[in-house]
């Protein structure tokens, strides 16, 4: 923005007032006071300094012009209005992929090792099975660790082949897509201590680490 500007020193203000007075006194038709133009020349030779289309900043002297206030509160308040950045997406919950052969095998073994058992001995049978998947010691596949000679007496007593309960299907279902409730490194279910201790004891079953 540009304004002209005048500036004043302090020795010309005497002066100014006896020429505005001398304007006022001279009286036109009609009586009213004769306008007077002073020229800019005659203004700086009595000591009137004149600044012309001078560039500012808004502030003179320590005042603000209007029209800085003006652009300021605006900017303000379009601040204040602008909307938050929308929070990213949340990442869609992960749940671990198995096939339909999985399950069926974990619903046998849960129905052969916890046919009737509540649903946490039947996950935590169900979850030494998982945890043997994942362990050096064992086979990588559910159908390797189940059907591993020696280890799940369901799988030659015959209990594996009954058929499994909508409860083994709920809870080998929920062990597939949730995981192992119990340690990484407990893999034993038995009716005795295994391993190298137990990590906890059921009146069905001890679920022991490695």
């Amino acid at each position: 923005m540009k304004t002209r500007l005048w500036k004043v020193t302090g020795t010309t203000v005497a002066m100014l007032v006896i020429m505005t007075c001398s304007a006022f006194a001279s009286e036109g038709p009609g009586g009213m006071p004769a306008k007077e133009i002073v020229p800019v020349a005659e203004l700086d030779e009595a000591g009137v300094s004149t600044v012309y289309e001078e560039e500012f900043d808004g502030i003179v002297d320590g005042f603000r012009t209007d029209e800085t206030q003006v652009a300021e509160q605006a900017e303000a308040v379009a601040e204040e209005q602008a909307a938050p950045a929308p929070e990213p997406a949340p990442a869609p919950a992960q749940t671990q992929s198995y096939s339909q052969d999985d399950l069926e095998v974990l619903a046998h073994v849960l129905c052969g090792e916890a046919h009737t058992y509540p649903d946490e001995e039947q996950r935590y049978v169900g979850s030494v099975v998982l945890n043997r998947v994942k362990h050096r010691a064992y086979p990588n596949t559910i159908r390797g660790v189940v059907f591993q000679k020696g280890q799940y007496a369901c799988t030659w007593d015959g209990n594996y082949y009954r058929q499994p309960t909508e409860a083994n299907y709920r809870n080998a279902k929920w062990l597939l897509e949730n995981g192992s409730i119990l340690p990484a490194n407990v893999v034993y279910q038995s009716k005795a201590r295994q391993g190298s201790g137990t990590y906890v004891s059921t009146k069905y079953h001890k679920y022991c680490y490695y």
